[in-house]
This record gives C-alpha cells, sequence and structure tokens, in this order.
C-alpha cells in the first residue's frame, strides 16, 4: 500500500462518469483539490447487500465542494454501468482492467483461482497532490470506515492553495465588475438589449470568483486572510444573484413588461444595497505568503469584530473598482421629460405641470411624466384657453398619444386649440399661431420625429405595452 506522504501517482483510466463512458486522467484532479481514491475487489461483490452498495457511503463526498470521489475496480465500464444503476451511485467508476493503478498504488490482490483483482483501500489526496490518509485490507467482505475518511478531508488545509485560488477569484470578480458596469450605463440609457447582454456577461464571471474564493476560504489556514476572502466570496455572489435579476428587468422593459421588470429591478437593488455595505475586495499582491502563513500590507485592517464589515482598505490602496452604476439611477422607472427656457417655471406652467400618461401607454408602473413649459414671456393659461384640459376636457378620452401634433403652433383661441387624444383638432378653425410648443426629445423606447407639416406621427410610437 502506498504510504501516507508519498505523492500520489496519475493514472488514465477509462470509467462511467454521469452515465457516459469516458477516459478519465487522475492527472487533472490531483493537485487541484482534494482527492478520495476508493479501490474495491469488484462490481457486486459479497460486501454489497440488496439495499445498498459498499461504496454507498463514498457517494457523500461526491457533494463536498472542492472534493473529487473516484472508485477504481478491475471491472469494465460496462459492468459499471448495471452496479451504478443498479445502486443508484454517483462516484465516478474506473475501469483497471490491466491492474495498472493498483499496481501504482501498491493494492494488488490476487484471488486463490488466480483472478486479479485489487484490495479494499482509501486514499485521501490533498491539493498538493500527498497522500495524507491511506487505508487497505485484503478481507473483501469489509466495508469502507467513512469517518476517518471525513476526518482526512476536514484537517485539509493550505494557504498556498487558498491564496492562488483568491488571486483567480479577484480576476474574475474584476471582469465582473467591468461588465455589470457597462450593463448599468446601458441601462441606464434604457438600452435595454445591450444591458441584457452585459447582465448575462457579468452573472458567470461573478459566479466563478465566488466559487474560486469559496475556495480560498475552504483551504485558507491564515484566519486573518480567511476573513477578507469569506467576505470578497459574499459580495461576488451577491452581485451575481443582481446582475441576474437586472438581466431579467432589462429583458422584461425590451419585450414592453413594465411592471415585470420594475419588480425584478426591485429586487437586484436589494442585493446591491446588501453588496455596497461589503468591503471590496483588496487586490491579490497586498498579501505575501510565508513560512508563517498569509501576510497583508499595511493596506488590509482586519478587524473580525466588526462583523460584515471585518476589514478595511486604507487610503490608497489597491483594490477593485467599487463604483457600483446602479448607485446612481433613479429610484422608480419613471421617464421624465422637461421642455422650455431657463425660466420655464415663471412662465404659469403649473396646469401641465405633473401630468402623465399611465397604463395604456406603458404595461404596468413604468411611467411617462412630460411636463411642458412654454416660451418664456407667454402665458401658460393662454395656449389652452381658459386652462382647460389640454386633451379637450374631462370627457376626452386619453389615448397616451401626447401632445399637439408634430410641434405644430397652438392658436391662443381655447375653442380652437384643444385636441382629442388621437391629435387631431377639435374645431373646424386655423391652427396657426405665433407661440410654440417646443418638440420634446424623447429617448428610447419612444422616437419619433417631428413632421413639419404638422401631421401627428407621435401616434405611431412604439412604446413597450401598448
Amino acid at each position: 500500500m502506498l504510504s501516507e506522504g508519498a505523492t500520489a501517482p496519475s493514472v488514465v483510466l477509462p470509467g462511467y462518469v454521469d452515465g457516459e463512458r469516458e477516459r478519465v486522467d487522475l492527472g487533472a484532479a490531483l493537485g487541484e483539490g482534494i482527492v478520495v481514491l476508493a479501490f474495491y475487489p469488484a462490481d457486486f461483490n459479497p460486501a454489497c447487500s440488496m439495499q445498498s452498495a459498499d461504496l454507498g457511503d463514498l457517494d457523500l463526498f461526491t457533494m463536498q465542494k472542492d472534493v473529487s470521489v473516484f472508485a477504481v475496480s478491475p471491472d469494465s465500464t460496462y459492468s459499471h454501468e448495471a452496479f451504478a444503476e443498479r445502486y443508484g451511485l454517483r462516484v465516478p467508476l474506473l475501469s483497471d482492467l490491466e491492474g495498472e493503478a493498483a499496481a501504482a498504488y501498491d493494492v494488488e490482490l490476487e484471488t486463490e483461482a488466480g483472478e486479479l483483482l485489487c484490495q479494499r483501500a482509501v486514499f485521501v489526496v490533498d491539493h498538493r497532490g500527498e497522500v495524507v490518509y491511506a487505508w487497505a485490507t485484503g478481507d473483501l467482505e469489509e466495508r469502507v470506515d467513512v469517518d476517518p475518511v471525513k476526518r482526512a478531508v476536514g484537517a485539509i488545509g493550505g494557504d498556498e492553495t487558498a491564496l492562488e485560488r483568491y488571486r483567480l477569484g479577484v480576476e474574475r470578480y474584476a471582469e465582473g465588475r467591468a461588465a455589470f458596469t457597462a450593463a448599468m450605463a446601458d441601462y441606464e440609457d434604457r438600452e435595454w438589449i445591450p444591458a441584457r447582454s452585459g447582465f448575462e456577461d457579468a452573472e458567470p464571471a461573478f459566479a466563478e470568483a465566488a466559487d474560486h474564493l469559496d475556495t480560498a476560504v475552504r483551504f485558507a489556514e491564515t484566519p486573518a486572510f480567511e476573513t477578507v476572502a469569506d467576505r470578497a466570496e459574499e459580495k461576488a455572489d451577491t452581485l451575481r444573484h443582481a446582475a441576474d435579476w437586472l438581466g431579467e428587468s432589462a429583458d422584461a422593459l425590451a419585450g414592453g413588461r413594465g411592471k415585470q421588470g420594475a419588480e425584478y429591478r426591485d429586487d437586484a437593488e436589494r442585493l446591491i444595497d446588501a453588496a455596497s455595505d461589503l468591503p471590496e475586495p483588496p487586490e491579490s499582491d497586498a498579501f505575501t505568503l510565508t513560512d508563517e502563513g498569509i501576510e497583508s500590507d499595511d493596506s488590509v485592517v482586519v478587524d473580525p469584530g466588526e462583523g460584515d464589515r471585518a476589514y478595511a482598505l486604507q487610503d490608497g490602496a489597491a483594490a477593485v473598482a467599487s463604483d457600483l452604476a446602479v448607485d446612481d439611477v433613479e429610484g422608480d422607472l419613471e421617464m421624465d421629460v422637461e421642455t422650455g427656457g431657463p425660466d420655464a417655471d415663471e412662465t404659469g406652467g403649473d396646469s401641465t405641470e405633473g401630468s402623465s400618461i399611465e397604463g395604456d401607454t406603458v404595461e404596468g408602473d413604468l411611467e411617462m411624466d412630460v411636463d411642458l413649459a412654454v416660451d418664456e414671456g407667454d402665458d401658460a393659461s393662454s395656449q389652452y384657453g381658459d386652462g382647460s384640459d389640454r386633451y379637450g376636457g374631462e370627457e376626452s378620452e386619453r389615448a397616451g398619444t401626447g401632445d399637439t401634433a408634430g410641434g405644430a403652433p397652438v392658436e391662443e383661441d381655447a375653442a380652437e386649440a384643444k385636441q382629442d387624444a388621437s391629435g387631431e383638432t377639435g374645431g373646424d378653425g386655423d391652427t396657426s399661431g405665433d407661440t410654440d410648443v417646443e418638440e420634446l426629445d424623447l429617448a428610447d423606447p419612444t422616437d419619433g420625429d417631428d413632421d413639419e407639416n404638422g401631421d401627428d406621427e407621435r401616434a405611431n410610437w412604439d412604446i413597450p405595452g401598448q
């Protein structure tokens, strides 16, 4: 049997993995994380019962992060398939038909009949590729005791691996933040499709960052560094979920589902608020591996008594860019468009201030508030005669098409200036006058052009939800 402290040999064997037959290179797993390698004499051997297989207890390790489990026997992959299906095993089963792996780990076994098998054995290999636990027996009916295996797995740590995983995590975190910030800029500009694409790029970057940082926490032996890695993992995971919700929000808004988009947005903002309370991950070069563990430079101050803010960066310390673009976005999903000169507030335009087009215009809670102010020096009430409703009074139907047609002049005579919701004039009179309503420059999603002939093209605006 290979002794503890030895370097685990790497072999390539055919195997039955997740319902598929494939070649498995143990060298790809050794040195990356923890490996549990179990040898057993044969499929359907005497240690199996009608209810369970002798490998069933090792299945629990397949659910542990950073732990890879492999089982090896001299059986074919077809026998492995029947064995796995019979007992519902998730452990990858490798076929050592030539006894190569059994010889490398020194667990060969030949029966009295001359049949070549292998001993029942378990090896736990740490992230450095070193065997830290070894057990073997020639009794084919003896089952594996998983308790010492659990203890061996739980005792494995390593600052060197922790620091390397932290470096990878911070790199992926920075990529996620760059994609997230660009996506938020598009989101603010109501460029829903590019925003959705950007959030879809940010989410997997944050997810991979969280995985690497979680591994750093798992292997870290220096408490202060473990605290930093743990907070960084939490922040990456929180922003991953925020990117997911914001992507859903952008997708909903692109499809005209305003209410749904707002709900996703609210969910994302709560997550971003939580992420904002967490400090930014320091750059990996702020840490150095020494014989005593992982030491940080003076820029990183760790205080476990501070809860979520367990560490802080001193002024000038290198950290991943911390500007969360969503912090600058207005809290509600409204499009407020104000027109008029610098003294618009003095024109008496209170009769139109705060008017909104809701419901039928854009689905759900998304509103478009259009505040109109007249040219300096004109009386606001003269625009609509006696100051009555600009759509033609309370009985007029408001279809959500907006103001007077195409920026055409408005007659001061109220009877001739009133319009219905379709933008048509309410009387036979001349619609010419010497006071114009300024053209509205509405950003996406309402992009219409004014017609010099006064035709109302705003009726054809492509407003989501209409």
